[in-house]
C-alpha cells in the first residue's frame, strides 16, 4: 500500500521521563485508543497518534490524565513532519 498517505492525528504531550511508563499503561487501557511514541530518550516528550475520528476522545482522556500523570502537559497538535520515523 506504498503511495497511500496514512490518516491521523497527533497530539504532543511532555511529561517528567519517570511518568512515560505509567502513561503509556494508562493509554493502553484506554481501548488501545491511540499510540504513543516517545521523541528522543530521556527527553519526556511523547507523540500521541490517533484516528482523525477519535481526536475528541483523545483529548478529553488526556485531560482526565493530568489528575494521575505527574506533570503531564498537553502541548498540542503536531504534523506528520515533526515525527522522525
Amino acid at each position: 500500500m506504498r503511495g497511500k498517505e496514512v490518516k491521523a492525528r497527533i497530539v504532543t504531550v511532555r511529561m517528567p521521563v519517570s511518568e512515560v511508563g505509567f502513561f503509556n499503561a494508562l493509554l493502553d487501557g484506554a481501548g488501545r485508543l491511540a499510540l504513543a511514541r516517545t521523541r528522543g530518550k530521556g527527553e519526556g516528550v511523547v507523540d500521541v497518534i490517533v484516528p482523525p475520528d477519535r481526536f475528541e476522545d483523545l483529548l478529553r482522556i488526556l485531560e482526565g490524565m493530568k489528575r494521575h500523570v505527574r506533570g503531564l502537559e498537553i502541548i498540542g497538535e503536531s504534523g506528520p513532519e515533526d515525527l522522525n520515523f
